[in-house]
């Protein structure tokens, strides 16, 4: 496959026997970085004209031109001032650009006009002084105080983008600091490229020629003085300081209010004037950021309206100022339209399940959700979730030949979009805007027809917010129970595989559960760190003599940590991870058949397209373990206590196909999965499967392999090949293979091989 715009183009309905615009060229002349050249192209090739730009949509081996413009050496000077306005904006204020064309009549009576353009920028003007002159006290001294993060810097190009964004800076600055009406009318810049000292005449020779050197320089390194002043005949009404006055709220404007009482209530402050009483009065002071009596700043105006916002229950927000006439005070007037209360979802989905106790099942579930804006009349948010779902196939054990598995769920969540803590009251304010409290629910029943029944109801109460740039997480409690019934059939396996009793199980968990996510980095790259632990039974597992959780409780503890780092080398990038987690059941938990490993579904796996993509979801281990996957005494799934992988991964483009990027990646895999505990001899643990630091570098797997990246901007389609260059546990048959470097290339390659279908990119970044 072809991949690119190298190849030919035909040109569809252009304008026979006139020439048309075929192909347009930039060439930048100067001495400039690869990078600045291609920037610059860029952005000239930005200030074309319509009428000089040929546009082609690529197919899979060939270009399409339809429509091309009629060419017009008119359209090529217009483009020419559109080009000297950017350089001057850049700071290039004497350069020089001209065009010439050439027309191809190879091809018939398509007469093909290509367009070169020549620009050779001028030496860029550099600021030389950058200061404040502002001729009001309290202006000029917040814009010194401030003066470190000023966008325009001496040494710094000369350039109106960057005096424009300062200016903006001033005007928030202001408005940050009481200044309401204050405007970007009120500003102007002033510069000169004239050093005045050098006008003055002098009869000392000597000054004379060090006076020509520095006129010499100056014309080789222009520069520019720039200082920020109020314009001449500003208006001085904008000058004026203001404080908040009354703030009122309206949360629940309609089109027409006139056919409802008017309702107004007072809370620490605030008036609330409703009329439909959608709302309980005492939700808003809390987020609203204009307390009266305070200087105005605008970071609180925005503040109040994205917190508004980011709750959900109004669809349209807006604040209105109203300064007092000539008085230093504004009221502020909060009007709010409600967004529809309820929403309804349906939705239908399909998956495909292999196992080794079922065989390969295909399925179809109905999801139908509920989600209310307003619940409990506290701008509250609460999702009601019903699925349903069977599996259907033939089921290579028990012989049934179509549906094998019925499952019905239920979920119940609520967000109230403030901190709901005991004997907490105040929150810091960088935290309270992002602070979630969450009490959710969940009950599902599943039937697996001859095999097992499993029910499981879980329920948890938590909090989410942010600080800066970490997200954190709490669970206090998390409550979990599931109660397994084995049936006839599926006794029988465990007879003949005893440690597959220790997969499926139940019991109870009663944990705390916390996490946080910490985003970093320097210009393009990017670092995340995400850190999660679980503890549960530590406070429950204290009650004694209690036969319920003496046979249920699960006690464990579990931590893992996961640091990725996305580097970013032009149009090429490289991606770094790292993966460590370890859970350790105690064993002070009361029944011994759960004192050995962590319950399966805390349990960690590897393999499949988002980790060890050499290898099909977890198959892989523990350490290195040799054993049947398939058959009576086998088993497909591998779980583990402990984690440990790597991957780096070198992303890079390939080109477009029908208009759609692809990219392409070169990775390599490394890792395992072990048991933290050997266990009695009863459940036939080898010490192969055990975590054993002096057997790390024997039982670590490698795989290797190359992806295509299909990205429709909003999700990307991954397609992986990868290879076992190591591999630790092997089936049976293939067990002369164990841990040798490449033996699946020489022995059987294609086994060694695994694909992947994955959506977006297979870690955070």
């Amino acid at each position: 496959m072809v991949l690119g715009t190298s190849c030919a183009t035909i040109v569809k309905n252009y304008p026979k026997g006139k020439p048309f615009v075929y192909e347009t060229n930039i060439n930048v002349n100067g001495n400039f970085s690869n990078e600045e050249r291609e920037t610059l192209e860029s952005g000239l090739r930005g200030q074309l004209d319509d009428s000089m730009r040929s546009r082609s949509v690529s197919k899979l081996l060939w270009n399409v031109m339809k429509n091309p413009p009629v060419y017009d050496s008119s359209n090529a000077a217009k483009s020419i001032v559109f080009m000297r306005a950017l350089l001057t904006s850049l700071g290039y204020f004497k350069d020089s650009i001209y065009f010439k064309s050439s027309v191809d009549t190879a091809k018939n009576d398509q007469l093909r006009t290509t367009v070169d353009f020549y620009v050779t920028p001028g030496k860029v003007v550099k600021i030389d002084s950058f200061s404040y002159n502002i001729k009001q006290a309290d202006l000029q001294s917040i814009a010194i105080a401030n003066q470190q993060d000023a966008f325009v810097k001496k040494g710094e190009p000369f350039a109106k983008a960057a005096i424009s964004v300062e200016l903006d800076r001033l005007v928030n600055l202001y408005r940050n600091n009481g200044y309401l009406r204050f405007s970007r009318e009120e500003l102007i810049g002033l510069w000169d490229t004239l050093d005045v000292s050098l006008l003055q005449p002098t009869l000392d020779p000597f000054e004379q020629l060090e006076l020509l050197e520095k006129l010499r320089q100056r014309r080789e390194n222009p520069t520019a003085n720039l200082e920020i002043r109020l314009k001449p005949g500003f208006d001085s009404t904008r000058l004026t300081k203001y404080y908040i006055g009354n703030v009122t709220v309206y949360p629940d404007i309609t089109l027409d209010t006139s056919a409802y009482s008017r309702k107004e209530t007072v809370v620490n402050g605030i008036k609330v004037v409703s009329y439909l009483d959608m709302f309980k009065p005492k939700i808003f002071p809390q987020n609203i950021y204009l307390k009266q009596g305070q200087l105005y700043d605008q970071r609180n105006y925005f503040k109040t309206i994205n917190r508004f916002n980011s709750l959900g229950s109004w669809r349209l927000v807006n604040i209105e100022q109203v300064p007092r006439g000539t008085l230093d005070t504004a009221d502020f007037n909060i009007r709010m339209t409600p967004a529809r209360k309820y929403s309804f979802t349906a939705n239908l989905e399909g998956s495909r399940n292999n196992t080794a106790v079922s065989g390969n099942l295909f399925g179809i579930a109905i999801n139908v959700g509920l989600q209310n804006r307003n619940f409990a009349r506290a701008a509250n948010q609460a999702s009601t979730t019903l699925r349903f779902g069977v599996e259907t196939g033939r089921n290579k054990l028990t012989d049934i030949k179509f549906i094998q598995t019925r499952q019905l769920s239920l979920n119940h969540t609520i967000y109230f979009p403030r901190p709901i803590i005991p004997f907490l009251k105040k929150i810091p304010e960088n935290v309270r805007n992002s602070f979630r409290t969450i009490l959710a629910f969940n009950a599902s029943i599943t039937e697996r027809r001859e095999l097992y029944n499993l029910n499981n109801v879980n329920a948890s109460w938590g909090y989410e917010f942010q600080a800066g740039k970490k997200f954190f997480t709490l669970r206090i409690p998390n409550i979990e129970y599931s109660y397994f019934k084995a049936l006839p059939t599926l006794q029988q396996i465990f007879n003949n595989n005893p440690s597959l009793r220790f997969i499926f199980t139940d019991g109870l968990i009663s944990s705390l559960q916390g996490g946080m996510t910490a985003t970093g980095g320097k210009n393009k790259n990017v670092n995340v760190f995400r850190t999660n632990i679980e503890a549960s039974g530590l406070i429950t597992g204290l009650i004694k003599n209690n036969a319920f959780l003496d046979t249920n409780l699960y006690r464990f503890i579990k931590v893992d940590a996961e640091f990725t780092r996305k580097i970013v080398l032009a149009k090429n990038a490289i991606a770094l991870r790292i993966f460590a987690g370890v859970g350790y059941e105690f064993n002070s938990t009361a029944n011994p058949n759960k004192r050995n490993n962590l319950p399966f579904f805390r349990q960690y796996f590897a393999g499949g397209p988002n980790s060890m993509r050499a290898w099909a979801l977890r198959r892989l281990g523990p350490g290195s373990v040799v054993k049947d996957f398939d058959g009576i005494t086998g088993f497909s799934d591998r779980y583990g206590d402990v984690q440990l992988e790597a991957n780096i991964e070198y992303r890079f483009p390939l080109g477009k196909l029908f208009g759609i990027k692809i990219n392409g990646a070169v990775f390599t895999d490394m890792g395992n999965i072990w048991y933290l505990k050997k266990g009695p001899a009863s459940i036939g643990r080898l010490p192969e499967e055990v975590f054993n630091f002096s057997r790390l570098g024997t039982d670590l797997a490698i795989g290797s392999g190359v992806g295509i990246r299909v990205d429709f901007d909003f999700f990307v389609v991954r397609f992986d090949a990868s290879h076992k260059v190591k591999d630790p546990s092997p089936s049976t048959d293939r067990a002369y293979l164990q841990n040798k470097w490449f033996g699946y290339v020489k022995n059987d390659f294609l086994r060694g091989t695994q694909f992947q279908l994955g959506i977006s990119y297979p870690f955070i970044l």
